[in-house]
């Protein structure tokens, strides 16, 4: 029997991401092509421990998601799990909108079920997994999914093949909660889409609704959009809620020109598998 494990935990890009007004649970709906990224990744180790212990820069102990996905896994096992130490290797920046955080935790949970040899299947792990947060289902899962609902509702998506992202790190960090108090004040939201863009590649297919608020939060993104624009990208989006930049391209060798004319802090990404769960 396996001491430890260890697996990756990319980051993510939503495509797009539509908002839609604030309901009465204080959520707002989401509709976003989500795809997980081949290129920027975090490493997370599970190993069985004399006691449970988290350790990751900047957010050790109780306070990373990782320990609220052991919590959630057993309250889906139904029983308390032997102690287990996660360790993680961080390189998705924080702050920044590629769900590192809820990567982390996704590849927490599979790596402990794995471990330990637990009984649960891939629809056990997401639902562990909507325990934790919004994204974590979908960083269980992986490839592309059109996300609805607070953005556990997916549904398997196709991304063209030529899909290459060029992410660059956040100028300032910039927390959920204010980019969506930012919106709430600015934004004129109207109920998201049930369905995907028709095409990609389409004008107007790729939009993030966040970015005017993320804008009015760190004024400094629009000089970051306008040089990554500079690079002739297909497009340019801001990730998630910021404050990571993506400049989207259609060829990989266009992309890693790009890259090497921003500099070494770029990550080029391609669309990682669906994950084997």
């Amino acid at each position: 029997m396996a001491d430890e494990l260890t697996l990756t935990a990319p980051a993510k890009l939503n495509l797009c991401l539509r908002v839609g007004p604030v309901g009465a649970d204080g959520f707002h709906p989401l509709a976003s092509l989500m795809v997980a990224l081949d290129g920027l990744c975090d490493t997370v180790t599970v190993r069985r421990a004399a006691r449970r212990e988290v350790r990751c820069p900047g957010i050790d102990g109780p306070g990373n998601l990782a320990w609220a996905a052991l919590d959630a896994l057993a309250a889906e096992a139904g029983e308390p799990l032997p102690p287990l130490a996660v360790e993680i290797g961080k390189r998705i920046p924080s702050e920044a909108g590629l769900g590192g955080g809820s990567s982390d935790a996704a590849a927490t949970l599979v790596a402990a079920r794995d471990l330990l040899g637990l009984p649960l299947d891939a629809a056990a792990l997401e639902r562990a997994a909507a325990r934790v947060g919004s994204d974590v289902p979908f960083l269980v899962r992986g490839g592309a999914q059109w996300a609805t609902g607070r953005g556990e509702r997916l549904r398997p998506v196709d991304v063209p093949a030529g899909l290459w992202a060029v992410v660059v790190p956040p100028v300032t960090g910039l927390s959920t909660p204010r980019v969506y108090r930012a919106f709430d004040r600015i934004a004129r939201p109207v109920a998201p889409p049930a369905d995907p863009p028709a095409a990609l590649w389409t004008a107007g297919w790729a939009v993030n609704d966040l970015w005017p608020a993320a804008l009015a939060c760190a004024p400094r993104l629009g000089a970051v959009a306008r040089s990554l624009r500079a690079l002739r990208p297909v497009t340019v989006l801001l990730c998630g809620s910021g404050g990571a930049m993506a400049a989207l391209f259609d060829r990989e060798e266009a992309a890693r020109e790009a890259a090497g004319r921003w500099g070494p802090d770029a990550a080029v990404c391609a669309p990682a598998p669906l994950r084997a769960v």
